[in-house]
């Protein structure tokens, strides 16, 4: 009887609930009539909704209730929201197109400019691109991101990732490194709070990069912060948890396979060797356990933890607005030993005085701290850097223990434990910096369209770094007896570095239109100037490593250290731009400006650097104006010259250098001139042309960019020759010449059906420099790299291999190789050299060592409240040598071998990759076998995400929550053997990229 009770209950209650419902149809159409299909139309407060059929129709079920409120939206088209009328049950909804892509407005040099109306190459990203992702230098935010713009991260160090700029390719024989303003001011992104970021965009071609004259022949990357807006305050919180764990790492063989390889090595280095290093009991202890087998990589790298917190507070009023932000990272290192802290708080306050005079506010503070192992090395002592610690990792097999079973660290005569040297028990280094940037900006409008804008900024940066090394003992794991090594001392390092860098700029704004005519003139003076102050102080041998500063060292002054340096340099410019405009649709804009640098000599300091450039709408011409599939087409072309001032300073002057030396007992210092001045260097300048297609389709639903560009840079700093009469060593000379060329590509869509939000972008870009002079030189040859005329910069130079030997008679009919090469090692081509003999002479090129081919995919999805955002990126060429411990199983008398190197060529694995098994160094010439395809494609980022429905957050009085997973750097596909595509080397010696997990939150009030 309960039971049939309780279900007539539910019966009349869905009666009702159905009975207060009523139905409701409509249509809805674009303002020339025509239907919009997939238009999603949503109940206002609710995730219940219905979407439009081919012909633009709905029908949708409504609660029957005095007021309510139909949201509908689709791709292209503005938001619209309806209230409907108690009885109403049909809708008529119309939408205008969305206009916001025609005032999307864009950062460039000294000012900002509708999209649509640029003329140069000009791309940027917003905030959304970066939000949430768990990276600790914005720079990372930027790969894959920007056509034409190659970021590398060559190492995954906290607080050093080694991440490299280089827009459009290589352009320079020397350092050409991309300009980075943030909010006017020049500095590296490294202590930036990804969080903050409101804008970036890149100045690609000549024509936009003008503007900042002498420095921005690499490039320029404009930053802008977040501010306040108008409206109630506004609280938001972003914070993430996640770990870390090395992204792609080479496995070394175990212990037994390890004993197995050494002796196969040295039975075929000399078959009668009865000596060997291991024997067949000694192996099969191995193979049973009864011989412990070393996991070094375990030992040395482990999971790490990542946070980040940030809360910002901003909002305004007509007369003022401000934005508040305090971030705090904390990045464990996946090395012991290692780590990273970094605080950020930041204003960016503004203010209306009358009607005409603005001001604003900038401040930024950034202390951070960075933990690493002890690198202290003095004259003459053992170097410890934190890739050696990390190559030792590798060097030295799993035969050789690291901790001996009593917990003392293990050594070998002959050898230190870096896994020792590298913990807390060998030293610490620890680098604090605090970085102080301010800036006053003030804008008076003068009359209507005439306006003076002044700023003052200034960054402080004040680093110390104190690296101290502990005395440490070893003991053989043979005897158990003390290893003698040099790091039974102790010793102190101290550096101090201040730096100031001061911008003032003074810019005149003229804007005016006239009927179809648009003018807008910019007119600035800039100086930068720049001091910096170094110091580093040391000693050795303390009595207790309980105390380590300076005083508590030995007082024999032999085992000091004291070294200082000073400089300092400046930047004066002139600079203007104009921009005229005919209807919207014809576009022109023209550039100057003079530098005046003080890295030069005064007959030489000044130099112009113009740039022009034009736009053609052609989607404004009356024969595609009403077309409905191009509604953006436009055509830009630009030439322009900028250039390269980043020589080393005080180049163009005799300078004088002082040291010290002990005599009679008693120390003695000396002054004598150093370097080979020449008074008329100047800067490398680059000029540029580009030809551009910006198309957009069906409401800007497809979006197409397009690029072509063709660069010379002359005047490139080398040493040619000088004759042997001159009497003093090379000078630097303007004298090289490097051609540069390549295209650019970005795609992008973007969707609704019915409810579903979508997009897709990808990106393609390539560069091909070519050396056209290199003063006189002919080739320039640097290990195992060569720069040669009519060949792009630093291409592998070496020995060309043909496979491996096979039998004894193949090495019989060739060149010469070596007295011991045999079946199974690497067969070298003879190319021109001594056709009897391979030499240096048959060494040739091998390729590019440069990528190319950078590319970017994006896709994002949202639905009811979920979203789902996949990027990834890679290089389609990569060239990477496999050197030393990779190259070859125990190469250079190293005492290691990978699991790769199983794969060796045996009488019975002939087909094998890698050449037999030896003890030394036969096949570790550089050649092209060695050489590795190390293209890739890389998940760099996907996150997915749940928005909490507005009618449950608005109860907490909370506007709105989304939480999210977020992984970086989870998949990689490559060919490349072992290690990680992007690593700097084939070799080991380099802190690992990380694979990040994490979970986050997105809090607004």
């Amino acid at each position: 009887m309960k039971h049939t009770v309780l279900f007539i209950c539910l019966l009349l209650l869905t009666t009702a609930a159905l009975a207060q419902e009523r139905a409701i149809t409509g249509s809805v159409r674009d303002a020339g009539g025509n239907p919009l299909v997939g238009a999603s139309i949503v109940i206002k407060g609710t995730t219940r909704g219905s979407t439009t059929e081919s012909d633009g129709s709905f029908k949708l079920a409504i609660p029957d209730r005095p007021s309510l409120t139909l949201i509908t939206s689709i791709i292209g088209f503005t938001t619209e929201e309806i209230t409907l009328s108690p009885t109403q049950t049909n809708v008529a909804i119309v939408l205008n197109e969305d206009n916001k892509a025609l005032d999307e407005v864009v950062v460039v040099g000294y000012g900002t400019q509708k999209k649509i109306n640029l003329t140069g190459a000009v791309a940027s990203i917003d905030a959304k691109e970066i939000e949430n992702r768990p990276i600790t230098n914005v720079s990372q935010a930027l790969q894959g991101r920007i056509p034409g713009l190659l970021v590398t991260q060559t190492g995954g160090q906290p607080g050093r990732e080694n991440i490299g700029l280089q827009i459009r390719g290589i352009s320079s024989l020397n350092n050409n490194d991309v300009l980075v303003i943030v909010d006017g001011v020049a500095m590296s992104m490294q202590n930036l709070n990804p969080n903050d970021v409101e804008s970036i965009s890149v100045l690609k071609d000549a024509a936009s990069a003008a503007i900042y004259g002498a420095r921005a022949s690499g490039g320029v990357i404009l930053v802008t912060t977040k501010k306040g807006k108008t409206g109630k305050a506004r609280i938001t919180y972003d914070g993430y948890v996640g770990t870390q764990s090395p992204t792609r790492m080479p496995n070394m063989v175990n212990a037994y396979q390890h004993a197995l390889l050494y002796r196969e090595g040295e039975l075929n280095d000399n078959p009668s060797n009865t000596a060997l290093t291991y024997s067949l009991a000694d192996i099969e202890k191995y193979r049973t356990g009864e011989l412990p087998s070393a996991d070094r990589l375990s030992f040395l790298f482990r999971p790490a933890a990542q946070t980040q917190h940030n809360i910002a507070i901003s909002g305004g009023n007509e007369t003022s607005n401000y934005y508040v932000s305090v971030g705090y990272l904390k990045q464990g290192g996946i090395m012991q030993n290692t780590g990273y802290e970094r605080l950020n708080i930041r204003t960016n306050n503004n203010f209306k005085v009358g009607n005409r005079l603005d001001i604003g506010i900038m401040t930024q503070f950034a202390p951070s701290l960075q933990k690493a192992p002890s690198e202290a090395t003095f004259p003459n002592g053992p170097t410890r850097t934190l890739n050696d610690y990390i190559f030792e990792a590798f060097r030295r097999g799993s035969v050789y223990p690291i901790l001996n079973p009593d917990g003392q660290w293990s050594s070998v005569t002959g050898w230190a434990n870096r896994f020792g040297l590298e913990s807390e028990d060998g030293g610490f280094a620890r680098e604090r910096l605090n970085r102080l940037t301010g800036a006053l900006t003030v804008n008076y409008r003068i009359l209507d369209g005439l306006s003076l804008t002044g700023m003052y900024s200034g960054k402080f940066d004040q680093t110390r770094r104190v690296d101290y090394s502990k005395r440490m003992k070893f003991v053989s794991p043979v005897d158990f007896k003390t290893v003698d090594f040099d790091y039974n001392t102790n010793s102190l390092l101290t550096a101090n570095q201040t730096d100031y860098y001061h911008t003032l700029q003074l810019l005149l704004n003229y804007n005016k239109t006239l009927g179809d005519h648009t003018v807008k003139l910019l007119g600035g003076f800039s100086r930068e100037w720049n001091q910096n102050f170094a110091e580093t102080v040391g000693r050795r041998n303390f009595l207790t490593d309980e105390i380590y500063v300076v005083d508590a060292g030995s007082a024999d002054t032999q085992t000091w250290t004291a070294r200082g340096t000073a400089s300092e340099w400046a930047i004066q410019s002139f600079f203007g731009r104009a921009n005229y405009e005919y209807k919207g649709k014809y576009l022109l804009e023209g550039i100057v400006r003079y530098d005046g640098s003080s890295r030069f000599a005064a007959p030489v300091r000044w130099g112009i650097f113009p740039s022009v450039s034009g736009g053609w709408r052609i989607s404004d011409e009356p024969f595609l104006k009403s077309n409905r599939v191009v509604n953006n087409l436009k055509l830009r072309a630009s030439w322009g010259q900028v250039g390269n001032q980043n020589v080393a300073l005080y180049q163009f002057a005799s300078t004088v250098s002082t040291g010290a030396y002990y005599f009679n007992g008693l120390p003695n210092t000396t002054a004598f001139y150093s370097g080979n001045p020449n008074p008329d260097l100047t800067w490398e300048t680059k000029r540029t042309v580009n030809l551009g297609l910006d198309a957009g389709f069906w409401s800007n639903k497809l979006t197409v960019t397009l690029d072509l560009f063709q660069d010379r840079t002359r005047g490139i700093l080398l040493q040619p020759p000088v004759p042997d009469t001159y009497g003093r060593g090379r000078v630097f000379q303007n004298v090289g010449i490097v051609d540069n060329k390549g295209w650019e590509v970005d795609v992008r869509h973007q969707n609704q059906i019915g409810g579903l939000r979508y997009g897709v972008g990808v990106l393609l870009s390539n560069a091909r420099e070519t050396v056209v002079d290199v003063g006189g030189l002919g080739t320039r040859i640097s290990g195992n790299n060569i720069t040669e005329v009519g060949y792009g910069v630093n291409e592998w130079f070496g020995w060309e291999a043909a496979g491996l030997f096979q039998t004894a008679e193949e090495v019989k009919a060739s060149s010469f190789q070596n007295i011991r090469t045999g079946p199974g090692d690497i067969r070298f081509v003879e190319n021109g050299g001594n056709p009897k003999t391979i030499t240096a002479d048959d060494r040739v090129h091998l390729g590019r060592q440069n990528s190319m081919f950078p590319y970017g995919v994006n896709v994002n999805l949202a639905w009811k409240g979920f979203d789902l955002s996949a990027f990834g990126q890679g290089v389609g060429y990569r060239q990477t040598y496999l050197s030393s411990l990779a190259g070859n199983a125990f190469q250079d008398n190293l005492a290691s071998a990978l699991d790769i190197h199983l794969d060796r060529w045996t009488p019975e694995t002939p087909n094998a990759y890698f050449p037999k098994t030896r003890i030394g160094g036969i096949n570790k010439a550089f050649s092209s076998f060695h050489l590795q395809n190390a293209a890739y494609f890389r998940l760099k980022n996907i996150q997915v995400g749940y928005t909490i429905p507005s009618q449950l957050t608005e109860r907490l009085k909370i506007s709105r929550l989304r939480v999210y997973f977020s992984g970086e750097n989870l998949v990689t596909f490559t060919k490349l053997l072992a290690f990680d595509p992007e690593a700097p080397n084939g070799s080991g010696n380099f802190y690992p990229l990380s694979k990040v997990t994490t979970f986050g939150i997105n809090l607004s009030l």
